[in-house]
């Protein structure tokens, strides 16, 4: 057993410089570090083939290989060609900017821009347009857009507002209706009298816009009180065609009521004016 140990151990002291010496020999092992450390140089190899006041050019470590920079150079020479605006500073002046302004399409002259006058324009507002876009830089075409809203937008606020004023008009006339009743033209025309007597002159009543859209003279509480003033001048104080002035269904009730109190002629069978007073009443009645 010792025997068998001693040569074991003299065998390994034999075997280690054999070992030690194939590892020196193996030509495999050298290399194998780079490789691991190939795709950080890799990037910048390509520059090794360039000039050497190139080679260290900043701006070309930004590309990994050569195709990427040819792409860069195609794309560049296609920019050169094509049409650029340089951007003025900020100390830029207003003929700099103008300059820039027309590049990008703005007219020379304010009048020069294509647009047509509609009726949303009178002619100050119309021109005040043309000089705001111009001032701004607008393009015709951005000028025309502009314009194009705005007249939209008028034209939609134009047509509410008719809407709106039809529907007060329209409600107007249905309060008076109700309150003259039959009579209700009549009135209407006996206090277009008043007004032309009183006035003169009544066009200031179609005139004059109340902020529901409607003319001052669709205003039940103007054509009510021109109607009450017809009644105070009486037919022959009327300018136009007199009619007979006819009061209101609530006058006609309020005259009523004061026939009929305690002590009036209406009440007293036997008084000279009792006959007067019923056929008053009556006609009061009628009104009603």
């Amino acid at each position: 057993m010792i025997e068998e140990t001693t040569l074991d151990a003299g065998s390994q002291e034999v075997a280690e410089p054999a070992v030690i010496a194939t590892a020196a020999a193996e030509p495999v092992a050298a290399p194998q570090a780079p490789i691991a450390a190939e795709p950080a140089s890799a990037s910048i190899s390509w520059l090794e083939g360039l000039p050497e006041e190139l080679r260290n050019e900043p701006s070309l470590r930004n590309f990994t290989d050569s195709a990427t920079l040819a792409k860069s150079y195609v794309h560049a020479q296609r920019m050169i060609g094509a049409d650029k605006v340089a951007l003025p500073g900020k100390s830029a002046t207003d003929d700099e900017w103008r300059n820039v302004y027309q590049k990008l399409g703005a007219p020379d002259d304010p009048n020069q821009y294509e647009l047509e006058q509609t009726d949303v324009f009178d002619e100050m507002s119309f021109d005040a347009f043309k000089n705001k876009a111009y001032e701004i830089g607008l393009s015709n075409k951005q000028a025309k857009e502009i314009a194009g809203l705005y007249e939209s937008q008028v034209s939609t606020g134009r047509e509410a507002m008719a809407q709106r004023a039809e529907e007060a008009r329209f409600g107007g006339e249905q309060e008076l209706r109700q309150e003259f009743g039959q009579y209700f033209e009549q009135r209407l025309g006996q206090a277009q009298a008043a007004a032309r007597t009183v006035m003169g002159d009544t066009a200031i009543f179609d005139e004059i816009q109340l902020a529901d859209g409607r003319s001052l003279g669709d205003h039940p509480a103007i054509i009510r009180t021109f109607s009450r003033i017809a009644e105070m001048l009486g037919e022959d104080g009327l300018v136009g065609e007199p009619t007979e002035v006819v009061m209101s269904s609530q006058d006609a009730k309020q005259l009523i009521s004061e026939h009929m109190r305690p002590n009036t002629p209406f009440t007293i069978a036997g008084h000279p004016e009792h006959d007067m007073a019923v056929a008053e009443v009556l006609r009061l009645r009628g009104y009603v």
